[in-house]
């Protein structure tokens, strides 16, 4: 295209021309200046149009990186909170079932008119002493159940936060897409435009289609598995190495060695079974070991994280 368009030219030739000696004069001057603006405007909306498409997109990253790490904080706390939970129960069902031995023992103690007063003052002082450290232990529990229906509710207020964040982002890309329309449709009109925006083209459909809205990480239940656990009868158990290694046990002739593997992060309560050998425990995380007068088939069981009763089976000698 030359210097005026054919419409320029046009119109020009339909303005005041005079002929003869003095020759034509030309009046388009003033529709040239007003193209000339109009052109300087829209080239002015085009750089402003860019410069809000970075704000949005600037806009969006920040949503997404506040969002992500509200979460990962939200999910490390509950898991936290959740384990110490399990611990905590595991230890109250060990008193709690400590405390019913004990009354049942009493009951059995005050039937037979022979036992020692001494006998019976002795188990009351050890129920007073388990009962005083069960009311503790339920009370760390009471306290951490707020804390984690606190976090939890924090957690939720997190997730909503989250929708509207995504809305946000959505809402984002509908006016980045709008800005492109009205983009689209100056281009190709004007050539000062063009080379005026050159190398600063609009977001494309497909560039616009990447960016996502999710988050991560995702939500967390916050409910933690409980794995089976492993029972397993030491076969050495009255070895000298055996006894030294385990001091602890202080392992005496006759007795039989059990162990019980925990692969949780947290302890569990533990009921087991031989004959008519009973008792409880809390097995605790990695591995904990337990002695019985006679040997046998054992059974152990304990419940998982709905509640339901599991067990497995081992036999010593």
């Amino acid at each position: 295209m030359g210097l005026i368009s054919g419409k320029v030219a046009a119109l020009a030739l339909t303005g005041t021309l005079a002929v003869g000696t003095v020759g034509f004069t030309f009046t388009g001057g003033e529709t040239v200046d007003k193209v000339k603006a109009q052109l300087e405007e829209l080239k002015n909306k085009v750089v402003q149009y860019e410069v809000a498409e970075s704000s949005l997109l600037s806009k969006i990253g920040l949503i997404k990186d506040n969002a992500t790490a509200s979460l990962t904080d939200a999910n490390n706390k509950i898991v936290s909170a959740k384990t110490e939970i399990n611990n905590l129960k595991a230890s109250k069902s060990f008193l709690e079932k400590q405390i019913q031995n004990l009354k049942a023992e009493i009951t059995g103690l005050e039937a037979d008119l022979n036992i020692a007063k001494e006998t019976i003052a002795e188990k009351e002082k050890n129920m007073a002493t388990l009962e005083s450290e069960l009311s503790r232990v339920s009370g760390e529990l009471d306290e951490l159940q707020v804390q984690y229906d606190t976090l939890l509710a924090e957690h939720e207020a997190l997730v909503a936060e989250n929708e509207t964040n995504r809305s946000e982002a959505e809402r984002a890309n509908a006016e980045i897409e709008e800005a492109n329309a009205k983009v689209a449709e100056l281009e190709g009109k004007f050539q000062t435009v063009k080379d005026a925006t050159e190398g600063h083209a609009p977001l494309t459909t497909e560039e616009l289609e990447t960016i996502g809205t999710d988050v991560s990480p995702d939500v967390h239940d916050a409910k933690l598995v409980v794995q089976n656990l492993q029972l397993t009868y030491i076969q050495d158990g009255q070895s000298d190495a055996f006894k030294a290694a385990h001091p602890d046990l202080d392992i005496q002739e006759g007795d039989r060695v059990w162990r019980v593997t925990n692969n949780n992060a947290f302890a569990v309560y533990v009921e087991y079974v031989k004959g008519s050998e009973t008792g409880e425990l809390v097995a605790n995380p990695s591995q904990t070991f337990y002695l019985t007068e006679s040997g046998g088939t054992m059974i152990i069981k304990w419940q998982d994280e709905n509640g339901v009763w599991k067990q497995t089976v081992k036999a010593g000698a």
